[in-house]
């Protein structure tokens, strides 16, 4: 028992933070603490503390933090080496969440503090990060002596309890950038050559905001591109760091990039952020970014879909008076102004004074409509060594291929553009339609969705003039929909497939002709492949969509039909990672819909799937879906056997 107890410990770190994993720690800790072996109990709380910090459920990390001293106390011996360290390890955790709260009352911090001094002490532990914590504790209820707390922090020894160097680094970028002191945040910002679980990204967020407010717009973009290629899973959703990402963008004069990013990516902070401060410091960023565009730019579309904050003004409006009201808490439980005076702040912020570089189109607004061939400068400036003339669009081709293999993205694109553009003027449709699916898919690569839309819309008219088979165009519109999504623009690729699907239908359905039944049925499974791609790439595109926005006819209950027939047929084809996705946007649109046994259904159909292919992460993702579904409509139980799987 204790044995196999062990091991389903040791597989619960395996799982990514989540729903799912702190479900299944809960259970597992349950049964330990009833049924023993109790040698392990501590070890099964400290997971628990674990998997509450890292999954944005910090509230219930105090109580499962109090258990564990009062097992400390009453019962040291069932806390051997490893045990004693993450306890004190993990007190910093603790201490770090006590200001997100504002029900916490000073006192009770200052005991918290106090007490984690004095068994620091008794424990013969050096004091670093109980320094650490004061000051955390000083910044975020905005005490007077925060820089004294910070000075004291930083220039007291380090000992093995101290957050690792890239967080010391990171940590006082960010705090120098919210205080206004953007020089000394940029100096120290730059020396960060240190990663953890979510650094350097917060120091380069921190770093490109403070940079463009000293007047250096170039370095603040290159900052915010090394922000965007170190964000991963565990980072993406820290939300304090990800609002100074909109704040520098809509600052720097690119609302439309940063609201993009806002819609796509933190739109959960807006009102599901873990914690109430968390919230609060994301809305005065995201105050900042929006009232520099206003009231200009109050009328702009935001591709968000609540009511509220469907046009920058409104959603200025709706932040502001969000904000307001969690700075009366907070001020009121700091006994200070300090949130008060950030948010005057934020309301009364404007444009840099130098706006970020302008951003350049390898694809020009018009290439669809022209289909002519566009001078750039990074043509001229290559040789034209190949085996074709200089200017042809296979010599274009061939810098593109070069360029491509360089991961040179954006100077792919260009070839590609212009290869496209000289294939149109010579009447060569369906080889345009390809090159310009080629520039899309590489200004893709680069992160340039705009370009890549560009590109996009650009190649299927061509594609479908040239007439191209429908297995084309389905690959080129399967690889715009993502793009095409991330910018709230999804009816054109949406219209395409509709087009497309009878003739589709009919292909699957049609005879193999004088095919030998083994080629007629590779044919036949080829065909049904390319047809379930489509329905999951338009169930995809339905389910992202501002239902406002859909087509005459077209609504959400679609996108479940569609998936579900994808899935159905995927399943069919043995392809059951692609099933078990389609069955997963199925029960994602169902539960939206209110439709909960069928979206139980389909999520147990996408567990089940991901099981069999041994994808971990996606098979949790789906079981924290699952778990809250049932969880929330009165099945605990079942919820439990869920969790109780994924020790298997």
């Amino acid at each position: 028992m204790t044995r196999q107890t062990i091991g389903e410990l040791r597989g619960l770190r395996d799982l990514p933070y989540g729903t799912a994993r702190t479900a299944a720690t809960e259970t597992l800790a349950r049964k330990i603490e009833a049924d023993g072996p109790q040698e392990v109990l501590a070890e099964a709380l400290l997971d628990l503390v674990e998997a509450y910090t890292f999954s944005g459920e910090g509230a219930k990390s105090f109580v499962a933090f109090a258990r564990l001293l009062r097992l400390w106390d009453e019962s040291p011996e069932l806390f051997d080496a490893a045990d004693q360290r993450n306890l004190f390890w993990e007190f910093k955790w603790i201490a770090a969440d006590l200001a997100d709260f504002p029900q916490i009352t000073p006192e009770q911090a200052e005991a918290f503090l106090a007490d984690m001094q004095r068994r620091f002490e008794l424990a013969g532990n050096g004091l670093s990060s109980v320094r650490m914590s004061r000051f955390l504790w000083a910044w975020w209820t905005g005490k007077s002596d925060v820089e004294q707390a910070r000075l004291a922090w930083i220039g007291g020894e380090r000992d093995e309890f101290e957050d690792c160097e890239a967080c010391t680094i990171g940590n006082q970028t960010v705090y120098l950038t919210e205080i206004g002191e953007y020089a000394q945040a940029v100096a120290l910002g730059i020396t960060q050559r240190s990663s953890c679980n979510k650094e350097p990204a917060c120091t380069h967020h921190a770093t490109a905001l403070a940079a463009l407010m000293t007047g250096d717009p170039a370095l603040a973009l290159e900052q915010h591109k090394l922000a965007l290629a170190t964000t991963s899973d565990e980072n993406r959703s820290i939300g304090q760091a990800r609002a100074k990402c909109f704040e520098m963008l809509a600052r720097g004069g690119r609302l439309h990039a940063a609201l993009c990013i806002l819609r796509n990516d933190d739109a959960a902070q807006l009102q599901g952020a873990s914690s109430p401060l968390i919230q609060l410091r994301f809305l005065l960023s995201l105050l900042s970014g929006l009232s520099a565009n206003l009231p200009e730019q109050a009328d702009l579309e935001t591709g968000l879909r609540a009511p509220e904050m469907r046009t920058v003004g409104a959603l200025h409006a709706w932040a502001k008076a969000e904000a307001a009201q969690l700075v009366t808490r907070f001020d009121a439980r700091n006994e200070n102004d300090y949130y008060a005076r950030r948010l005057a702040r934020a309301l009364s912020a404007e444009p840099a004074a130098q706006p970020l570089p302008a951003e350049s189109s390898a694809i020009p607004d018009h290439a669809h409509s022209e289909g002519q061939p566009q001078a750039a400068s990074a043509f001229e400036s290559d040789r034209a060594d190949g085996i074709y003339p200089a200017g042809s669009a296979d010599s274009s081709l061939e810098h593109a291929e070069t360029a491509l293999s360089q991961k040179r993205y954006l100077v792919a694109a260009e070839h590609y553009a212009k290869a496209a553009g000289l294939f149109a003027r010579d009447g060569w449709l369906e080889r345009a339609g390809v090159a310009y699916a080629d520039a899309a898919q590489s200004a893709a690569s680069a992160g340039d969705d705009e370009t890549s839309q560009r590109g996009f819309s650009a190649a299927v008219p061509l594609l479908q003039g040239g007439g191209a088979a429908p297995e084309l165009l389905i690959s080129v519109i399967a690889a715009w929909a993502p793009v095409a999504a991330s910018l709230g623009r999804e009816t054109e690729p949406l219209t395409a497939l509709i087009e497309l699907l009878p003739q589709l239908d009919h292909l699957v359905d049609s005879p193999g002709g004088e095919l030998s039944d083994e080629l007629a049925d590779r044919r036949r499974r080829e065909r049904a492949a390319t047809s379930a791609t489509a329905r999951d790439t338009l169930a995809r595109l339905i389910a992202s969509a501002d239902p406002a926005c859909l087509p005459a006819g077209i609504t959400r209950e679609r996108a479940v039909h569609e998936a579900g027939r994808a899935g159905e047929a995927f399943a069919q084809l043995g392809r059951i990672a692609d099933a078990a996705h389609a069955f997963w946007l199925a029960g994602k649109v169902q539960r939206e819909l209110g439709q909960t046994n069928d979206a139980v259904w389909s999520l147990e159909s996408a567990f089940e799937g991901f099981t069999v292919v041994r994808a971990k992460q996606q098979r949790t993702d789906v079981a924290s879906e699952l778990i809250e579904l049932l969880r929330q409509t009165g099945q605990p139980e079942r919820a439990d056997e869920i969790a109780l799987q994924l020790f298997t």
